[in-house]
């Protein structure tokens, strides 16, 4: 019975509220866990550097009681790569695909104010003026292009000629529509529409 009255009273916080020697820092252990979890884009990653931050506080201000200022460290560390690499990631997105956006808004945007000889300066010779007319009536008759959403922009590239592929909604008053472009680029600014389609 002494024996068991020993270690609980070494395990026990002192009468000053310090941990008990050698306790792991929960802040540090929680900023490791938040910075693995490096496939939630940003939370995590802030997450993982304020706990890491405060994780490193709490085990200076208890040294040498508390444990846990390796795993702060690496979180903080996860934390920051974790910020870094989907910034990185989502300018890359957004640079690969503005040209497809760009295209899509200005393209639906004559349509929608009835600007047909616009639109067909943006479209390959097989687009028809008449289709572009048709689709420029149907969007009156929907009550016309309150936003414009692009979802889905893909491109591949070969013998020089750059393909893609553009869909998205419509917000109109009927209600919400889908379109989809395909796009051709013979060089590296001019992009032409080669087919399209509104639902």
């Amino acid at each position: 019975m002494a024996e068991l009255n020993a270690e609980i009273s070494t395990a026990a916080p002192t009468a000053t509220g310090n941990p008990p020697a050698n306790a792991w820092s929960i802040a540090s252990v929680a900023s490791l866990v938040c910075g693995i979890l490096i496939i939630v884009p940003y939370i995590s990653g802030l997450a993982a550097m304020a706990l890491g931050v405060i994780g490193i506080r709490q085990v200076n201000e208890s040294e040498p009681t508390m444990l846990g200022r390796r795993l702060a460290i690496a979180g903080v560390i996860l934390g920051l790569l974790n910020v870094v690499g989907w910034t990185a990631y989502f300018t890359m997105i957004g640079e690969i695909s503005g040209p497809g956006r760009s295209v899509a808004r200005l393209f639906i945007n004559d349509l929608n104010s009835a600007n047909a000889a616009d639109a067909r300066r943006q479209c390959l010779d097989n687009v028809h003026s008449d289709r572009l007319k048709a689709a420029s009536n149907q969007l009156k008759d929907w009550g016309g292009v309150k936003s414009i959403a692009v979802l889905y922009v893909a491109s591949d590239t070969a013998d020089g000629v750059t393909t893609g592929s553009v869909r998205g909604t419509l917000r109109t008053p009927a209600g919400e529509h889908a379109f989809q472009l395909q796009t051709v680029c013979r060089d590296s600014s001019n992009w032409k529409i080669s087919d399209f389609w509104l639902r």
